[in-house]
């Protein structure tokens, strides 16, 4: 069995493309339902953001990336044609190093970005309430979210105030200056749309109008900001003609150009939309607009990239702490190939110890009957856990002078074959294996 990867992201799919594939936190229970029922694979977990929409699956199938791009595409409305370049397949170590990668911020738009972490958490939390990881990817996630806090905690990855509600400050000062008498509207009450609005709040002189679907998050936002007031999503659209920043970080209608054109048709003050949406909030010919200045995810980022060089400084002892993380998965995969041969060993000895408490005569008391079988259950333990445990320490350090798997078989005259391999799909938890010595 081994890791796969497929997917799109923003190194090689366009802003369209990925609007295209990304998959809601309402609907990933439904994909991972559906992905999970392929019957060559046996866990997968998958991370969608506004950058990447990527799935992790656990395989033996030598065709499994090509399979799970096509289980993708039955799954995802309008995903790519499977051999369309925007699609990126990775196997065994690319593909389980790469969430350690992701969940670092090494692989973002924004290096070190900080978001990325919970969205991995998230994706690692859903494939677990919906028993779609297993003993492998819930190893994977957890390790990889080790190594992407230790890269924030204990690196300068993550210093410096770069993030997408200070390109959102950067933008409008550029626009404006300041905020004096001046209007934000803010189409959300979200994470985004609060790190947007309190950035752009900095700058001095602003009032605030928060439009949400849920009135009390709006409400909630809009006493943080300067003279902030909410109002329902559905008047957002009737607040435009009085702004002269909006963000879009929610909800609502998209805001097309045969909808604004009309409302500016006689405004004489420049009109600044953040676009903080996947898919866009806002048409793509608004931009030719006179007078409008557009900002998608994408142009916010390309300016972002610029006051990234500090934390490219930090991304050597980023890579050391991916590595020591991710050879503690790996030494963990290479015990886990010994667990069958382990589980056999076990098995066998059990049946020699039931088959020889059979001898005990009927009259023995039992009280004395138990007393034996825990006796000899603990005798059987004990004589296992020292060449057992010796397997396991050669495994992970793969040491070449330390007994196998098969030389356990050899010796035991263990069957190939065994009923208990953890490889099995297994999606109620992760597997529960053979105690290790002491």
């Amino acid at each position: 069995m081994d890791v796969v990867q497929v997917g799109v992201d923003h190194h090689r799919a366009p802003l369209d493309v990925r609007e295209r594939m990304a998959v809601g936190g309402d609907r990933m229970p439904a994909l991972l339902a559906a992905l999970a029922s392929e019957p060559w694979l046996s866990e997968v977990l998958v991370v969608s953001t506004c950058n990447r929409t990527e799935a992790y699956a656990v395989s033996a199938d030598p065709d499994a990336p090509s399979l799970l791009v096509a289980a993708l595409r039955r799954s995802v409305s309008d995903a790519p044609a499977e051999d369309d370049a925007a699609w990126v397949r990775r196997t065994g170590e690319a593909a389980a190093l790469h969430l350690f990668r992701v969940a670092a911020g090494l692989d973002s738009a924004l290096i070190g970005e900080t978001e990325i972490q919970g969205q991995v958490k998230e994706a690692h939390r859903l494939a677990l309430e919906a028993r779609t990881a297993g003993a492998v990817l819930d190893r994977l996630a957890s390790l990889a979210l080790k190594a992407g806090k230790r890269a924030r905690t204990d690196t300068a990855l993550c210093r410096g105030a770069v993030s997408h509600g200070q390109a959102a400050y950067e933008v409008t000062r550029r626009v404006f200056g300041d905020l004096a008498r001046r209007t934000v509207l803010v189409v959300g009450a979200g994470e985004m749309a609060t790190r947007a609005a309190t950035a752009v709040a900095a700058l001095p002189g602003g009032r605030f109008v928060v439009a949400n679907r849920t009135l009390e998050a709006a409400e909630a936002l809009a006493r943080t900001l300067p003279e902030g007031r909410a109002v329902p999503l559905a008047s957002a659209t009737e607040h435009v003609p009085g702004a002269h920043v909006a963000i879009f970080a929610g909800g609502g209608e998209p805001m097309t150009r045969a909808v604004l054109e009309p409302l500016i048709a006689r405004r004489r003050d420049p009109l600044l939309l953040l676009d903080f949406c996947v898919p866009r909030a806002v048409e793509a010919t608004v931009a030719d607009l006179p007078g409008v200045f557009v900002y998608d995810l994408e142009a916010v980022e390309r300016i972002l990239a610029k006051s990234l060089a500090s934390r490219h400084e930090a991304v050597p002892a980023v890579e050391t702490i991916l590595s020591e993380e991710f050879a503690a998965f790996r030494a963990w995969q290479r015990t886990r190939r010994v667990v069958p041969a382990i589980r056999s060993l076990q098995a066998w000895a059990e049946d020699i110890r039931r088959a020889e408490l059979g001898h005990l005569p009927a009259d023995v008391p039992a009280a004395l009957r138990e007393h034996v079988d825990t006796l000899t259950r603990r005798i059987v333990e004990k004589i296992l856990r020292r060449p057992t445990a010796r397997v396991r320490q050669g495994a992970e350090a793969q040491d070449p002078a330390m007994p196998t798997p098969d030389h356990l078989r050899a010796v035991f005259g263990l069957d190939e074959a065994d009923a208990g391999d953890p490889r099995s799909p297994t999606r109620a938890r992760p597997d529960r294996e053979p105690p290790e010595d002491d």
